[in-house]
């Protein structure tokens, strides 16, 4: 096929700007190669759902491929915008230059932003894959999710995570993926346990003393935290893990199976898959979406799964 033509969206505050670097040196690549682009820069929260927008509305081009340099949420952001223009399907390549970069992980892409770039300039045809979609009928929201939503525990360590100063300083030495569990550890003693209702299947399960509870596109969270190693975005299908807190000891001990992938064998650890799920809260709750914060709320959110073609080729 013909060489495709690259809208560029950039985020420069990704990784707390350590993506200025990744940009420029693949902008270095596409220049050397003399292949066609176009930069956009982000230059605010939800700028990149604008942009996403712009292209996928005015797009003339018949090879076009949405190239996001940034984080998780700067490539849900682009996707979400594409979403909703008469050219949804555009295919979206991704450069991970954020602090997570968990989609990276989760699809088996290389996170080393070069490598990354020789994937996706060695495609040549779209790879199809699951991405979330939710509805919140609480604020009458709407959505889609490449990797998470979370609520209750995560989504306070994400808050936690996104206002302070260590996340600034781990990403300037390449140590973004440590800064949610910081974020961990300064919000675990003040979350409380919260009932949540999960609906799947034409059933109903109330747990009562939820403490995490993420529904997930793939295995990872947190900057490479494995919440559900079995998750997959090929499947059609979407995941829940609710993780209740019975008490503060045998918590800390199911965070710790958590990271070594060896949480689901307990009682107090529920796992739902299907190809829709709804999820309840009564309670005022955290939440977080790809690693950016939904606000506090009584959360009533249902989920499934709908197709997004990426431009990449994986081995």
């Amino acid at each position: 096929m013909a060489d495709c033509f690259y809208y560029i969206i950039f985020n420069p505050a990704a990784g707390s700007g350590t993506s200025v670097a990744t940009f420029k040196a693949v902008r270095k690549v596409l220049d050397a190669r003399k292949l066609p682009y176009e930069i956009r820069v982000s230059r605010y929260s939800g700028h990149a759902i604008q942009l996403g927008k712009q292209i996928g509305s005015f797009n003339k081009h018949d090879h076009a491929v949405v190239m996001v340099i940034g984080g998780d949420g700067t490539l849900n952001q682009t996707i979400t915008g594409l979403r909703q223009t008469d050219q949804p399907l555009l295919p979206v390549a991704y450069i991970p230059a954020g602090s997570g970069n968990d989609f990276a992980r989760g699809i088996g892409m290389a996170q080393d932003p070069l490598k990354a770039l020789d994937q996706i300039l060695a495609a040549t045809k779209p790879l199809v894959l699951d991405i979330g979609q939710y509805s919140e009928a609480t604020r009458h929201e709407a959505g889609y999710f490449v990797n998470n939503i979370g609520v209750g525990f995560d989504a306070a360590a994400v808050a936690a995570t996104n206002r302070s100063n260590y996340k600034r300083i781990l990403n300037k030495l390449h140590l973004g993926s440590l800064a949610y569990m910081f974020g961990v550890v300064n919000v675990f003693f003040s979350r409380k346990p919260f009932s949540v209702t999960v609906h799947v299947d034409g059933r109903y399960e109330i747990i009562p003393r939820a403490f995490l509870c993420t529904t997930t596109n793939h295995p990872y969270f947190g900057g490479g935290v494995r919440i559900l190693p079995t998750a997959t975005p090929t499947d059609g299908e979407i995941d829940l893990i609710v993780v209740e807190n019975l008490n503060i000891p045998y918590f800390l001990f199911l965070l710790l199976e958590l990271i070594r992938g060896r949480h689901l064998k307990y009682k107090a650890v529920h796992h739902f898959k299907a190809k829709h799920l709804r999820v309840e809260t009564s309670s005022l709750e955290f939440g977080q979406m790809d690693g950016e914060e939904m606000g506090t709320r009584p959360f009533d959110l249902d989920f499934h799964v709908v197709q997004q073609p990426f431009w990449i080729k994986l081995d």
